[in-house]
């Protein structure tokens, strides 16, 4: 079972977006979001965590009354499942072996920020290259092909060239 995260926000912090990231930029310790089981949790926390989870978001009013609430459900369906597991084979990270089961459905523009769960924004990754995308600069894009491909860090690569996520081997 996937972990539920509930994701508060009022109305003040969202519309006054400069300030947050001011106060959360310089200081990685804090949090913008809690949880009854980890308190206060950094954005790189937080990020990672709803990448993979459940997510409730609930807008609040300046007197932290609840606005509204967003969707909840975020994660792949089983199709979409079966769908990356046709596309990527597994960890789509160039040379990884870890096998779809093993894999996350890593969001390419992520869920929090208004990705979408679709297959063109979707990726198989396992923990270690989940990880990788969400606490270092490598990218990963969609080809014209609909096929991932990775993009490293210019401490990896000066020039940042693409290299192609794994593809599993077609059978006719």
């Amino acid at each position: 079972m996937k972990p539920h995260v509930t994701v508060t926000a009022s109305i003040k912090d969202l519309t006054n977006n400069a300030a947050v990231k001011e106060l959360f930029a310089h200081s990685p310790e804090h949090g913008y979001a809690t949880e009854p089981w980890a308190g206060p949790l950094s954005i790189d926390a937080a990020r990672m965590l709803a990448c993979d989870c459940q997510v409730t978001r609930i807008l609040l009013d300046e007197h932290g009354v609840p606005l509204a609430h967003g969707r909840t459900h975020r994660s792949a369906t089983v199709a979409q499942r079966r769908a990356l597991t046709v596309r990527d084979g597994g960890c789509s990270f160039p040379e990884c072996s870890t096998p779809p089961a093993w894999a996350d459905a890593h969001h390419i523009d992520h869920w929090v920020d208004g990705g979408d769960t679709d297959l063109d924004n979707l990726v198989l990754l396992c923990g270690h290259h989940h990880r990788l995308m969400h606490h270092t600069d490598w990218e990963v894009e969609m080809t014209e092909y609909r096929r991932p491909q990775f993009i490293p860090p210019e401490s990896v690569d000066l020039f940042r060239k693409p290299i192609p996520g794994n593809r599993p081997e077609l059978v006719a």
